[in-house]
């Protein structure tokens, strides 16, 4: 399998699923502003979505959104720890990578676009702070480890990409107590640990 990602971007995800699964494949960085990869290839020949993730899983079977390749990817774990293979537990993974992708992600990429004023990001903030808030009730009041269950899965990964992008906009997630508690407990992973090495984010 080859990952095309950018780095810090939500194929950040991804790669850290890929470490998890312990599997060969390769990675292809991917310039989104000149959609040219780090090879010289026309990035939308491959995605012509133009972002990332791509995944490809064999020559010229590309498989793209987060949504996905994250179920994909894990299911391919040989442990079958990190999804479920069937049932409400795999429909609940479904269920979080569904609403971190359509509004929490949603909802931090406008800070990636054109530039905002100060209302505009005012507004953008406080969507953000809504969706955290929903997310540190839940985290609250479950009984398990991760989002889903006690195991480490997909939307785990997935929220702390996103969340990681607080840094970059300088949005402050100390209100947060049980979702920075995650992230600390998702950063220590070997996984992460090495993605994030790959990728230029941590020396």
């Amino acid at each position: 399998m080859k990952l095309y990602y950018s780095p810090g971007a939500c194929s950040l995800a991804s790669h850290i699923l890929l470490n998890e699964i312990n599997v060969d494949f390769d990675l292809e960085r991917v310039d989104l502003k000149t959609h040219k990869t780090e090879k010289g290839a026309d990035y939308y020949e491959i995605n012509p979505k133009g972002y990332v993730p791509a995944l490809e899983i064999n020559p010229g079977l590309i498989l793209t959104e987060n949504v996905a390749v994250l179920p994909f990817i894990a299911q391919h774990d040989p442990k079958q720890d990190l999804i479920p293979p069937s049932g409400l537990g795999r429909a609940k993974v479904l269920e979080w990578l569904g609403y971190l992708n359509s509004e929490l992600h949603d909802a931090y990429a406008v800070f990636f676009g054109p530039a905002l004023t100060e209302e505009e990001r005012a507004r953008a903030y406080a969507e953000i702070d809504k969706i955290l808030k929903y997310i540190e009730n839940y985290l609250q009041e479950s009984e398990f480890d991760y989002l889903v269950n006690d195991r480490f899965g997909p939307a785990d990964a997935y929220l702390f990409v996103i969340t990681n992008w607080s840094n970059v906009i300088q949005h402050d997630l100390t209100p947060y107590p049980n979702i920075v508690a995650l992230r600390n407990k998702v950063a220590e992973r070997q996984s992460v640990q090495i993605a994030m090495r790959d990728e230029g984010l941590i020396p």
